[in-house]
């Protein structure tokens, strides 16, 4: 029996307008009502699953920023910010690099030291409370997740460049404009059993549902993993399942659907 279900948003349950489906709220209802478990969890920011998802915070557990915060009725479950004295040297490895962008991604707010329209663009998809700085590497404030836009592809381009912090955090691909760094001991596979854990919920009572490499950890740590359809390739192979159809047909809802109601 499932107890617990846990999705990405961007390519997983939403579409590729950034929408979430129509059909979720009532699935969303009825699963609450069943007594099973609902959690978010994504590389964005606490603000934006909040700002898309009002109606139901009282009763989503809230994992943003690749699994470094938790959230559950405006309660804090956990929090594991960056090392600071590593943030320096994150932000001058993007600085170096043509076409990049990086943003410190703290609890409320996102933080910049760019107004270019193109990461502007990009940034406010996801978050509407920015703050620009004149210097990130002067930020004193926790900050949750270190993210560069690299405008040229994220996984030819920017990501090797991160991988001499590999040894100490976690450098994972947050999109295909994307790099993500965050802690080693913070992703969404950790989060989701944290999740577990509050609920005594095990793996085998877990339906989780992801498409890029920032889930890969999560689909470990539930027995129904479903990578969804337009995955990136390392993500279906990680997963259990593979849905049958991609984020843009609501093919999370179709699953969510078949194993919590009809089965």
């Amino acid at each position: 029996m499932i107890k617990l279900v846990v999705t990405d948003l961007d390519g997983t349950l939403l579409n590729d307008q950034h929408q979430v489906p129509e059909r979720f709220w009532d699935i969303a209802t009825r699963l609450l009502k069943k007594g099973v478990k609902l959690g978010i969890a994504t590389g964005r920011p606490h603000f934006s699953i909040t700002e898309n998802f009002k109606p139901l915070m009282g009763h989503v557990y809230a994992i943003s920023d690749n699994g470094s915060f938790i959230m559950y009725d405006k309660r804090e479950i956990m929090s594991k910010p960056l090392p600071h004295e590593e943030i320096a040297a994150l932000v001058k490895t993007s600085r170096a690099i043509e076409n990049t962008f990086p943003v410190l991604c703290g609890k409320d707010c996102w933080y910049l030291e760019s107004e270019a329209q193109v990461l502007l663009d990009r940034v406010l998809v996801f978050q509407k409370n920015i703050k620009i700085v004149e210097d990130l590497t002067r930020l004193n404030d926790p900050v949750l997740k270190m993210s560069v836009l690299d405008l040229a592809g994220a996984e030819q381009h920017a990501y090797p460049h991160y991988q001499s912090f590999a040894d100490r955090l976690k450098v994972t691909l947050g999109g295909a404009f994307w790099v993500d760094v965050t802690r080693r001991d913070a992703n969404k596979g950790e989060a989701l059993k944290v999740i577990q854990e509050v609920n005594q919920i095990t793996a085998d009572e877990t339906l989780a549902f992801g498409d890029y490499l920032n889930d890969y950890e999560m689909m470990k740590h539930a027995k129904y993993s479903y990578a969804m359809k337009n995955a990136h390739p390392a993500i279906i192979e990680a997963a259990n399942f593979i849905t049958e159809k991609g984020n843009n047909e609501a093919g999370v809802l179709d699953v969510i659907e078949a194993l919590c109601f009809n089965a």
